[in-house]
């Protein structure tokens, strides 16, 4: 098995039970990440159509103002350098809100008006064609928010989608290198060790072999030597006797053995 496909570990239960546990973390870090991934993209799906609607509207809203402006422009002149001039502070402000979105941080932004600050064109157009610089401003306070709106969406779009990519870039990573090898390593362990048993269970029917043809030869042994003892009859006779003495009996006896 080639060693770039499996992590270079020795065959044993301990690493066994090792990559085990590696793999049920690893799969549930998957099982995690998947989640994470569809819960990311059904919110970056609901962003992206509020984002569009948004964006229609939006359109919708600074032709409206624009159309407003150039009314003011045609009843009471050009008044652009008198607003740049008299505005000191800001009515409507930006509120960035903290969110947390499976684990990704974003900021909403949210218009906000501020009733503190000084209107110094809150008289302005009283002399001629109030009503419409009434109705550019209101259309202009509106465009700003919904601006701002389609701001927030645009960067949570972003965010979401950055956070996909990232994601799907773990859960690749985990399913194509990660996982595979855990799998390489737990086959070559296990065919490690089934090795490592087919070599002792040889070993041991060697050893059983030896033993076993030890135990022939001393039996084969043992009965050449009854089978010599059992042709031999003084030999037969000494064993019968006990002592290693020969017996000798009458019709065994010669003439020269007589002694009388």
């Amino acid at each position: 098995m080639n060693t770039e496909n499996r992590y270079p570990v020795t065959a044993s239960l301990f690493m066994l039970r090792e990559i085990k546990q590696r793999q049920e973390k690893v799969t549930r870090g998957y099982q995690l990440l998947k989640r994470k991934t569809e819960a990311l993209r059904i919110r970056g799906r609901q962003a992206a159509v509020e984002m569009s609607a948004t964006q229609a509207v939006l359109g919708h809203t600074l032709r409206e103002a624009y159309i407003s402006l150039a009314a003011i422009k045609f009843t009471n002149g050009e008044s652009n350098a008198l607003v740049l001039e008299n505005v000191g502070q800001a009515q409507i402000r930006v509120l960035r809100t903290p969110e947390n979105i499976s684990g990704v941080a974003t900021v909403s932004l949210q218009a906000v008006e501020d009733l503190t600050a000084s209107d110094t064109l809150q008289y302005a157009g009283l002399g001629a064609g109030g009503h419409r610089t009434t109705e550019a401003k209101k259309a202009f306070r509106e465009a700003v928010r919904i601006l701002v709106k389609f701001a927030s969406l645009r960067n949570t779009c972003l965010l979401l989608d950055e956070a996909i990519k990232s994601t799907l870039r773990k859960v690749n990573g985990i399913e194509k290198v990660i996982m595979p090898k855990l799998r390489n390593t737990e086959t070559y362990i296990l065919m490690e060790m089934g090795e490592q048993e087919r070599e002792e269970f040889h070993r041991l029917k060697m050893v059983k072999a030896k033993k076993n043809q030890k135990k022939i030869v001393q039996s084969q042994s043992r009965d050449d030597e009854e089978s010599i003892y059992s042709h031999d009859p003084i030999l037969s006779q000494s064993d019968s006797a006990g002592d290693g003495n020969v017996i000798c009996y009458p019709h065994n006896w010669d003439d020269e053995d007589l002694l009388f």
